[in-house]
């Protein structure tokens, strides 16, 4: 494991970087229209493809009514009803969606990470269409999960639109304890929270037989966000204790409630000594695991107020680059090579994979997936339909922080 470091900015990864010229081989046009003829072929290649489905296909393609949610040239986000009908690549699943799940990152990672022009979103559940040969997954399935994300990411990949493609290893099918709209938020946010604990912290995963309780504190900042709702419900599994969190008093019930250990006022202007006293008093000598999941910058913003709670050999992470090289990012796509344009950084930076975390990180979405409404849950899913202007407008202000508390989905189809 090592850090790679630009110029005020640190990055978790396992790898060597990529050089600007390498990305001449990714496709330069993912929006490009391959065709109905195409389409049509290779689904009477695949023997998991009804000709209802194939029918299917044929109509839509001529119809060319897929709506979505996009970021232009100009990172300006916009509705559009004429998004080309995404056509699945080897391994990859054809889904018509159902739910898909809004993330800050869906606006974020076009305005700071230089994601566009791409439809938006990554997160979905949905009915599988069209399944590879020898999948697990056949048409007609309800699955859900999440897609790829970088520097020139295909149009079929963004979730806010009808029709969506998803590579195999990044969907799961949906028991019957996981509502669907529930399903489409889960992805992303575990994900994440899972790549801090159990690759960056190197925790035990739940429902192993080392999630004994340890005596090893962590910090885990603004835990009413989705991101630390699933790490303070993953840590509580995996036997860490104590749990601190901050969050708004009003949020502290919940949190006790989902297994934080002792929870902290964030606008309190002496939070930081709180915390400490809160150490001295259980006797432990420091917190050496510090996950800022608000991800807001410099000054006195979230990481560094978490910062001065921890001690200086401690492990910090954000849910965003950071200029302070002490932090490391997680992702929630370790699974391959993600490229992206950090605001201000003198040029692309690729975060190589990590296979193993992946699959890590990928165990522990499962618990959750298995054990939900009975040890993980999301206490607030907000389902809009309508209007594609209408969720646009939900996805901005979740993006700008503006909406307030509890996971989106957005209905499909969008009018």
């Amino acid at each position: 494991m090592s850090t790679l470091s630009y110029p005020m900015i640190g990055i978790y990864t396992s790898g060597t970087k990529l050089t600007e010229a390498d990305l001449q081989a990714v496709n330069p046009d993912p929006h490009k229209n391959v065709g109905i003829k195409w389409v049509i072929k290779r689904n009477r290649k695949s023997p998991r493809c009804s000709a209802l489905t194939a029918n299917f296909l044929r109509e839509t393609c001529q119809s060319n009514t897929n709506t979505g949610l996009y970021a232009d040239e100009h990172a300006i986000f916009r509705v559009r009803r004429d998004l080309q009908f995404p056509v699945p690549e080897e391994g990859e699943l054809l889904i018509e969606t159902q739910f898909s799940g809004a993330n800050p990152a869906d606006v974020k990672h076009a305005t700071f990470l230089g994601i566009y022009p791409a439809v938006l979103g990554y997160d979905f559940c949905g009915k599988v269409l069209q399944a590879p040969p020898r999948s697990s997954f056949s048409p007609g399935d309800t699955v859900a999960g999440y897609t790829p994300t970088g520097l020139n990411r295909p149009a079929g990949y963004g979730t806010h639109q009808q029709y969506l493609v998803c590579p195999e290893d990044m969907a799961f099918h949906v028991p019957a304890n996981l509502p669907p709209h529930h399903a489409a938020c889960l992805s992303v946010v575990t994900m994440t929270a899972a790549d801090t604990l159990y690759s960056i912290f190197k925790f035990p995963l739940p429902g192993t037989k080392d999630t004994e309780k340890t005596g090893k504190p962590v910090l885990i900042w603004g835990a009413s966000s989705s991101v630390g709702l699933c790490a303070v419900q993953l840590a509580r599994a995996s036997g860490i204790y104590p749990i601190f969190v901050t969050a708004s008093p009003q949020r502290h019930p919940l949190l006790l409630e989902l297994g934080a250990t002792q929870c902290f006022d964030y606008r309190s202007p002496d939070v930081v000594s709180q915390i400490k006293s809160a150490l001295e008093q259980g006797q432990w000598s420091s917190i050496d695991y510090a996950f800022d999941t608000v991800g807001s910058y410099g000054g006195t913003g979230s990481a560094q107020l978490m910062a001065e709670c921890v001690s200086e050999e401690a492990c910090l992470v954000s849910v965003v680059v950071q200029r302070d090289p002490k932090f490391k990012m997680p992702i929630a796509t370790p699974n391959r090579d993600c490229t992206i344009r950090v605001h201000g950084a003198p040029r692309p930076i690729t975060i190589p994979a990590r296979p193993s975390d992946y699959v890590r990180a990928w165990q522990a979405l499962q618990w959750a997936v298995t054990n939900y409404g009975a040890g993980f849950q999301f206490p607030s899913v907000d389902v809009v339909s309508g209007t594609a202007e209408n969720a646009l407008e939900q996805v901005q202000a979740l993006g700008d922080g503006t909406r307030g508390f509890g996971k989106l989905a957005l209905e499909h189809p969008l009018l």
